[in-house]
């Protein structure tokens, strides 16, 4: 198995060492890395079926264009982590980096992950979900800014805190705030209060304000935002809107 040492050529062997057989297919073969891996990236990397479990630290691009299979990591991730995804499920039981499930730089909305799951046990990083056209992203602590920026399908679903601008841009898609959020943009409007919402496989208690938006990106407002009713009594003035004025 051929892999890169910066830019030089390199056989996997030369680099770890290995031990064990693989299954008899792909699909029954299971690679367990251990050690730190903070400097090894694209591990997993359009991987179809099968199963990688990392026992520490990973890096960058991991699960990068991946389309079926499980990774699991027991530690923090890098950045990029299931970049540009399509299917299978990463679980990662710690921290990961910015862009999660994200599109690459200079890349429209839409071009981010386009299905599979990624569930984050810790905290995540800035642009989580960054133009995502499908999927799903559950992150069980706190995000930095701007998750579901530039997404038009999908889910993002943030148990904990916000640092701000949650859902910049979106042109569909969905993002959950369950903790904390500084303030909601003024190109969203708030449209309903739901009192609990569904994010892939977990469902969410609320309840929630929903915002439709972002009217600067799509003024159909197909995005919705969800934000917690219990968790933000700074936002308690958008309930005046909802109600039907008497005449």
């Amino acid at each position: 198995l051929p892999v890169y040492e910066g830019n030089t050529k390199r056989a996997l062997i030369d680099l770890f060492n290995i031990e064990g057989n693989p299954g008899a297919t792909s699909a029954e073969t299971a690679i367990v890395i251990r050690g730190d891996a903070w400097k090894v990236r694209r591990i997993g990397e359009g991987m179809s079926n099968g199963k990688i479990i990392v026992e520490g630290r990973v890096g960058a691009y991991l699960g990068l264009k991946m389309k079926g299979g499980t990774i699991t990591v027991k530690g923090d991730a890098e950045s990029w982590l299931g970049a540009k995804m399509k299917g299978g499920t990463i679980e990662v039981f710690g921290n990961a980096g910015d862009c999660v499930g994200g599109a690459f730089r200079g890349e429209g909305p839409g071009r981010g992950m386009s299905g599979g799951t990624i569930i984050i046990h810790g905290n995540v990083g800035a642009e989580a979900g960054r133009g995502m056209g499908g999927g799903t992203i559950v992150v069980d602590g706190n995000a930095a800014f701007l998750p579901g920026v530039d997404m038009v399908g999908g889910a993002v679903g943030i148990k904990g805190d916000c640092q701000g601008k949650a859902g910049a841009r979106m042109r569909g898609g969905r993002v959950v705030i369950g903790g904390f959020l500084p303030s909601v943009l003024p190109s969203f409007y708030v449209d309903e209060v739901r009192e609990s919402i569904k994010v892939g496989p977990e469902k969410m208690a609320g309840p929630f304000y929903v915002f439709v938006g972002d009217v600067l990106a799509d003024v159909k407002c197909r995005g919705r935002l969800f934000v917690s009713v219990a968790r933000n009594q700074h936002l308690k003035r958008y309930e005046e809107l909802l109600t039907t004025p008497t005449l």
